[in-house]
Order: structure tokens, then sequence, then C-alpha cells
């Protein structure tokens, strides 16, 4: 009786992790954002769908409520919200009010065909910096709001 009930365990255990694996592309995280349409619904993919609304709000909450600038770096002002595509920019400005430095971070929301969330995230310095001081507390917050599924970053 032993001998079946863990055959009949392993068994299931295989079988559980037979799915089909989600692979994330070159630079995207994918997120499993729920409150999205059924695969194979039909509707227009676009910066309307609701998991770009969600995860573009997620984004925007994390700047409005948590990000912080870099030492010497004003606060992170949102340059572009339109749809799928977020720009947010923090500067380094000097006594005469000359911009010295500027960080911006390109956001880049969609849908994927398996109805996962799919980010992408740009960051582009004019100096160098440390990336991961920037990029790791936003995906941090998606983390915290939706499922990770993939990575590829």
């Amino acid at each position: 009786m032993r001998n079946w009930t863990a055959l009949l365990l392993l068994v299931l255990g295989l079988l559980s992790g037979c799915g089909p694996a989600v692979r994330a592309d070159p630079g995207e995280v994918v997120y499993d954002v729920g409150g999205g349409l059924p695969m194979g619904s039909v509707q227009a993919v676009g910066a309307g769908h609701p998991v770009v609304v969600r995860l573009s709000q997620s984004v925007a909450s994390y700047y409005a409520l948590e990000a912080r600038p870099l030492p010497g770096y004003g606060r992170w002002v949102q340059r572009l919200g339109t749809g799928a595509t977020a720009i947010y920019v923090s500067q380094r400005v000097n006594a005469q009010g000359q911009v010295e430095a500027s960080i911006e971070m390109r956001w880049t929301f969609a849908v994927r065909a398996d109805g996962f969330g799919s980010v992408r995230l740009e960051t582009l310095a004019s100096e160098q910096i440390d990336i991961g001081a920037v990029e790791g507390p936003a995906f941090a917050r998606l983390d915290r709001d939706f499922r990770r599924v993939a990575s590829a970053r």
C-alpha cells in the first residue's frame, strides 16, 4: 500500500511539472496580471487592454509613491504616459539651474498571445550610474503587485 501511495505521489509530481513553460523574449519580464481576457478571446490588444492598464498603473503608482532618486538627482517626473508606453526622467541640476545629468526610464507594456503581461524597460543615463539601483526597486513593485512568470533580463 505504501509503495502504491509513493508511486502515485511521484506520478502526480511529475505530471504537475509537465505543463508548457512560459518563456520570456530577451529583455522581457512576463507577469500573470490576472483580470485579463481568456486566451483566444477577440479584442484589440492595445493600450486600453486591462493587462496593459494594470501594468502601467502599477509603475505609475511606484513613481508617485515609492521611487527615490539617486543622490544628487531630482524627483522622478513622468514625461510620457500614454497607453502602452511610459517614460520617467530624473535629472541632476547645477546651481544655475542647468541640467548636468539625466536618467530616463522607458517602459513598454504589452499583452502576449498567451494572455500574460509583458514588460520591457530601457534605462538611459547621461553618465555612468548603478542601473540596478533604479531598475531593481521598480521591478520589485511589479513583483509585489503581480506574479512574475518568466524573465529574460
